[in-house]
């Protein structure tokens, strides 16, 4: 801050604080401060540099005092200074250490520790109290060291300072919001074409476990997984190769393909995905069935299109040993352990409105992984005049190598499946649809036709389709999704005539209604999901199944709580016997914290039928024993088999591995061991080389940073730019990063492929305060296993200065001014004070041209430009532009001050 802008504020503060604040002698005052004694200071606590400055003097002995008032303002400290009883009350930092100041009876008291003020601690000045720093460290319980030749006061303290706590939770809270507050579109990209061959990022888990039986034998199996991805060809590629229990390699899943959210592959078809090698295929609303296998398949949806209408299928990859959780706006769902094809799979219902999708992924050595997504029901139909399609061939459930034989359940239902179908908005309101399905189900080749007619009627959204299965028969269903109110309704209405059979079509139904009612009811600040529903399905045999589900949720910030209760009852029919599913059941699924310890589990629990009693539960507990290693005890009952399993692990985390050890027992004297080692590798894109991690680098998108400081102000980095290490960046709500090296390199890891992420530096772990960051930050849509490289500067900053002016040579205060860069965005804006003086601080070193806002145009009439060629650099720390002069809906050119060589 300039010398005139400093005498300005001192001069002003000065008579509002003698105003406010009666003078009394201090105990043995013998100093009187003059002018010269006077200093500005400015309160630097660690990184931070408070931009509130301190007044204060020079004292005897080389001391200094600092005004009490500046210090309770900028420290935000609940301590009250009374004139009228010449007394300053209140705490400091924390509420059991009260402070008071007595004039009249010459004392301080600090908590319950009364004495006199000694000579030398306070003094009086014409803007108050002016209390020695030694002194005022002592009150406080911090220790103040000023340092007046660089004009600062540092404030050391060994406990958290409650005002720097609130700074770094509104850091955190901006970070954790960056989709709601910034339009992403606003912001430069980091694009990163797709190459010819970029080395894979390869996620590798090893595990061991030796058990012994109940009756004696005991095996030793050894099981592998290795998932790869990377790019070649101008496409992304991934692979899983998993191994069987005797560690022999069982499948090779192998992937090619291109995801473009923006939708401009293949020329005019717009497409969206490509993907060959193993794919994903999905189902109509009535015909065919999802599927997965070795293939092709290309579209132009959006890629979080849901599945089907009212539902979505969720897949991915589930590694060796992990879990999954599924939530739902917060709600938890479902849960899903480790399955033999290294896959979890969800099929979601929707709810009208938003809906975000979440799974969490847990891994055995402690890791936790979250994939999102976002899909809008009721107001994200297809656009007006889009055409949207998608096409498929798959061998279902077949991965594209195979050695030897696949596991028996990955055997059913296999052979060719084809697809393909379209989509069309008419109207804002109104989409159709046709696709046609062929696939080998239930023993036989069966191929179908579908056609679809959605509508928006007010805050319901109807489906109708009609399908054809060829020789067979046919089948018809109406669907409704909307809101009565605060009550979210989901309904389904569909009955076959003939003999029509699919994979969403059961052989034996022939009709099926479902009504659901959703709602969210408040219990204090506590939200209360609830959900119940009928389902009624008529046999082809006569029989008639009634379905009651009832489902709550608990919401609070550490704990997730879902229990439900589903009734089935068989009525009718020629056979008399018990249908086994009959019979009320319970559930709960949880994730809470709980003494300390991270606990997640699910259980079901049989009322009433053939079976009572519990059929599944399991429970996993997690607790941290130090930053790098974990306890994890696992606790799994089976019910048909009347078996409980203990597991219990130890974690340890190293900065490129992962190990677990554990020791397993069962209620019917089964035991154990197992050890598992998992880690990822990849190349170093701006060290060269490798690079090993803990982190899943396959799986998920990372950004390669490097930091260094732009001394020339061009935005780019130039020979002899020095790298900023320790600082820390920042990637959208679930990715950070180590502080950055000696090279200034850093890594944001886990980031979610294809959603686009704001990657940008935390200011507050900069290593000077007039460092700050060149722009907010650069976008980067990550895809799996690549790492995007980005560049992020930081300059030195400067200030720019003037004053303006009406006609008449009066200050006009109230002008909102705005600096503007080469690329035309706004880097700065400052407004004129009463005096008409303005000022621009902390900007950084570039080039600018000035002009007024868009507010103070409409007030003052267009202006245009106000001033070229302002530069701020090594040589010219400061910028004075002089007198802006006004005049009526007009603006005459400003008059240059004289040009400075830097910081006074």
């Amino acid at each position: 801050m300039s010398v005139f802008r400093r005498l300005r504020q001192a001069a002003v503060a000065s008579i509002a604080a003698a105003a406010a604040l009666s003078a009394a002698p201090a105990a043995a005052q013998d100093f009187t401060p003059t002018e010269d004694d006077a200093v500005l200071l400015q309160l630097q606590v660690r990184t931070y540099r408070l931009l509130d400055e301190i007044r204060g003097y020079q004292t005897p002995g080389g001391g200094v005092c600092v005004d009490l008032a500046d210090m309770i303002q900028s420290l935000d400290m609940p301590i009250r200074l009374d004139k009228k009883s010449r007394r300053a009350t209140g705490w400091t930092f924390a509420e059991d250490r009260t402070l008071t100041v007595d004039r009249d009876s010459n004392t301080v008291q600090i908590v319950n520790n009364k004495r006199p003020l000694q000579p030398g601690e306070l003094y009086d000045t014409p803007e108050g109290w002016c209390v020695d720093t030694d002194a005022l460290s002592g009150w406080f319980g911090v220790s103040f060291t000023a340092n007046v030749r660089n004009s600062v006061l540092t404030l050391e303290s060994e406990q958290p300072l409650p005002f720097i706590e609130a700074i770094e939770r509104k850091s955190r809270a901006a970070r954790l919001r960056p989709a709601q507050d910034n339009d992403l579109a606003a912001y430069p990209r980091a694009d990163q074409p797709y190459a010819l061959w970029r080395a894979p990022s390869v996620d590798v888990v090893a595990e061991s476990t030796y058990r012994r039986g109940d009756s004696g034998g005991g095996r030793l199996d050894r099981r592998y997984e290795i998932f790869a991805s990377g790019e070649a060809a101008l496409a992304s590629f991934d692979l899983r190769l998993a191994s069987n229990t005797k560690g022999v390699p069982q499948t090779l899943r192998v992937r090619a393909f291109r995801m473009d959210p923006e939708g401009t592959m293949l020329g005019p078809l717009r497409a969206t995905q490509l993907v060959a090698g193993d794919v994903d295929m999905p189902s109509g609303d009535l015909a065919g069935g999802a599927g997965v296998g070795r293939g092709l398949f290309v579209s132009n949806t959006p890629l979080h299109r849901p599945t089907r209408f009212g539902s979505t299928v969720l897949r991915g990859v589930l590694p060796l040993g992990w879990d999954a959780e599924l939530y739902r706006n917060g709600q938890l769902l479902a849960f899903q352990n480790e399955g033999l094809d290294g896959r979890y799979e969800f099929e979601v219902p929707l709810v009208y409105g938003n809906n975000d999708l979440e799974v969490v992924l847990y891994g055995p050595q402690g890791q936790v992984r979250h994939e999102t997504q976002s899909i809008p029901v009721g107001y994200g139909a297809v656009e007006p005049g889009r055409l949207e399609y998608w096409a498929g061939v798959i061998e279902r459930n077949r991965d594209l190598i195979t050695f030897g034989q696949p596991p028996p359940g990955y055997r059913l239902e296999r052979g060719w499946q084809y697809g393909a179908g379209a989509q069309y908005g008419l109207d804002s309101r109104t989409v159709v649809g046709a696709s046609g399905h062929s696939l080998f189900y239930l023993g036989r080749r069966r191929d179908y036709a579908e056609f679809n007619l959605e509508r928006s009627l007010g805050r319901m959204l109807l489906n109708l389709t009609a399908s054809q299965e060829f020789g067979r028969g046919r089948a018809y269903r109406l669907d409704l999704i909307g809101d009565l109110g605060p009550i979210g309704v989901q309904a389904e209405s569909f009955f076959v005539d003939g003999g029509y059979t699919s994979v969403l079509v059961a052989p034996l139904e022939s009709s099926a209604h479902r009504v659901q009612f959703d709602s969210v009811v408040q219990a204090g600040r506590v939200p209360i999901p609830l959900s119940a529903g009928f389902r009624r399905t008529t046999q082809r045999d006569g029989k008639n199944v009634n379905e009651i589900l009832a489902r709550a949720s608990l919401m609070l910030p550490r704990v997730s709580l879902t229990g439900f209760v589903l009734h089935r009852k068989t009525e009718g029919g020629l056979d008399e016997e018990e249908d086994p599913e009959d019979g009320t059941r319970v559930g709960l699924l949880a994730n809470t914290r709980l003494l300390g310890l991270s606990v997640r589990g699910e259980a079901t629990y049989r009322l009433s039928g053939p079976e009572q009693g519990f059929e599944a539960a399991t429970v996993t507990a997690e607790t941290s024993l130090d930053e790098h290693s974990e306890l994890r005890l696992d606790v799994e009952h089976r019910g048909r088999s009347d078996v409980t399993e203990f597991e219990l692990g130890y974690i340890r985390h190293f900065r490129q591995f992962s190990l677990r050890g554990s020791a397993a027992v069962d209620t019917h004297g089964a035991i154990a061991g197992s050890l598992a080692l998992s880690f990822s590798f990849g190349r170093d894109p701006l060290g060269g080389g490798w690079r090993m991690s803990d982190e899943k680098l396959a799986q998920r998108g990372h950004a390669a940073v490097s930091v260094f400081l732009d001394e020339n102000g061009d935005g780019r980095r130039s020979a002899g730019e020095q790298a900023l290490e320790g600082v820390g960046v920042t990637a959208g709500q679930f990715g950070s990063s180590q502080p950055t090296d000696e090279r200034g390199h850093t890594y944001v890891e886990g980031l979610q492929p294809y959603e686009q992420v704001l990657v940008s530096l935390d200011e507050s772990t900069l290593p000077d305060p007039f460092l700050v960051p060149r722009g907010k930050g650069l976008v980067v849509t990550p895809r799996p296993g690549i790492a995007t490289v980005v560049e992020l500067a930081v300059s030195p900053t400067g200030e720019v200065e003037g004053e303006v002016v009406s006609s008449e040579e009066r200050p006009v205060p109230g002008v909102e001014f705005e600096l503007v860069g080469p690329d035309g965005r706004v880097a700065a804006r400052a407004m004129s004070d009463y005096d008409g003086f303005f000022l621009f601080e902390r900007v950084p070193y570039g080039r600018y041209r000035l002009q007024l806002s868009k507010d103070s145009e409409l007030a003052l009439g267009p202006a245009g430009e106000l001033a070229a060629g302002i530069e701020l650099g090594p040589d010219r720390t400061i910028e004075r532009l002089g007198t802006i002069r006004l005049r009526e809906r007009t603006v005459v050119a400003q008059a240059r001050g004289p040009p400075s060589g830097g910081s006074p």
